[in-house]
């Protein structure tokens, strides 16, 4: 530096300091760069300011900033956990939202979403005057008592309600998005929620052109026999009413609780009618009686109005009542204690009756050949042996 500028630096540090004091009188004048409207001194209050961009850095390194916040996502979505899993290249999202995946086909012309939304659909039928959505937003409907004070909604919502249940700690939702929790577990490869979604898995059977929706939903289908079915449950409730009659049955019939003791002295019939059996073997030789019985051949005319019998026996069909006081048989064949004398008695008069059968049976065969030779004969015997089979 040479005596020239060392002589002139005082001079030079005046004019500078002059230029400087002008230029900050020029800055911070009313139209200056500083203090006009828009200029240097608002952008940096705007930076500086409460909520400003400086406020906004700082809060990027809070610990509940939206860094911590993305650092969060970025944990959730890594390859170890269940949301990174769904959201990986070929993972279950990518599948679902893959060229002719299923949410391709939910959404394609004519698929599930297409037809919901069609004319006359389920959404049209839903949103019709006076259809369901109509009433459910009715006053006094559904979602009116739903929202009512002391309603559903205030229960679940009140404190130590439903909801706060499921969000307490170690509570439902927590469970469920726990590490190896439900969710996890859920979206895991080869879980239910992959096989749902896979090429050819439930969901792309469920949604198929004829698939379990379109046949639920079809003109016919089990909705609507679902509805059928309510008229037929109506029909059980009359069935129900003509029943209730037969309640008091029970008591009607329990006077035949002590039939079966009424009826035990039955039981030994058997062992007292015992000597009877012989008077089949003594009674033999009457079976001859047919051939002696011959000459009545002619005795058919005679019997044909025996085809009539039927219409002359329907009064038996009251007989049922006739025989009701057989509740009484009891006391009815106690005399039959002494049929074993009886019994000596016959046997004697059996010899006499052998001897009487034995010239009826040679007088009666012609008469029993030309009966069997008639028309309408056999007809009538049979009706004649029809009641002693009864």
């Amino acid at each position: 530096m040479g005596l020239l500028s060392l002589a002139l630096l005082p001079a030079r540090t005046v004019v500078a300091s002059a230029e400087l004091v002008i230029a900050a009188r020029d800055m911070t004048a009313k139209d200056g760069p500083l203090r006009r409207p828009g200029g240097l001194g608002e952008r940096v209050q705007v930076l500086i300011a409460e909520g400003g961009v400086v406020d906004q850095l700082a809060r990027l390194a809070d610990p509940r900033g939206p860094l911590a916040r993305l650092e969060q996502l970025a944990i959730l979505t890594s390859d170890d956990r269940p949301l990174g899993r769904a959201l990986s290249p070929g993972g279950p999202l990518d599948r679902l939202l893959a060229d002719g995946g299923a949410f391709d086909r939910l959404m394609s012309e004519g698929g599930a979403v297409d037809r919901l939304v069609g004319e006359n659909g389920p959404l049209d039928r839903l949103l019709v005057t006076d259809g369901p959505l109509d009433r459910l937003l009715a006053p006094g409907g559904p979602l009116d008592r739903l929202t009512e004070e002391g309603g559903t909604l205030e229960r679940a919502l009140e404190r130590g309600g439903v909801v706060d249940r499921l969000l307490q700690e170690n509570g439902l939702v927590e469970q469920l998005l726990q590490a190896d929790g439900t969710l996890e577990l859920l979206l895991t490869p080869g879980s239910t929620v992959n096989r749902l979604i896979q090429d050819g898995g439930t969901l792309d059977r469920l949604l198929a052109e004829d698939g379990g929706v379109e046949r639920l939903l079809a003109p016919g289908g089990p909705l609507d026999q679902l509805g059928e079915l309510s008229a037929a449950l109506s029909g059980l409730a009359e069935l129900e009413q003509s029943l209730r009659p037969l309640a008091g049955l029970d008591e009607a019939l329990k006077p035949l609780e002590d039939l079966g003791e009424r009826l035990r002295p039955l039981e030994t019939l058997g062992d007292r009618l015992t000597p009877l059996a012989e008077l089949g073997d003594r009674l033999a030789p009457l079976a001859a009686l047919g051939e002696r019985l011959a000459p009545l051949e002619a005795l058919g005319d005679r019997l044909r109005p025996l085809e009539s019998l039927e219409a002359h026996l329907r009064p038996l069909e009251r007989l049922d009542a006739t025989l009701r006081p057989l509740g009484d048989l009891e006391e009815l064949l106690r005399p039959l204690a002494t049929l074993g004398d009886s019994i000596d008695s016959i046997a004697a008069t059996v010899g006499g009756m052998q001897e009487a059968a034995e010239e009826l049976s040679r007088a009666v065969v012609p008469i029993g050949r030309v009966a069997g030779r008639l028309p309408g004969a056999k007809k009538a015997a049979r009706e004649l042996d029809a009641p002693k089979g009864e």
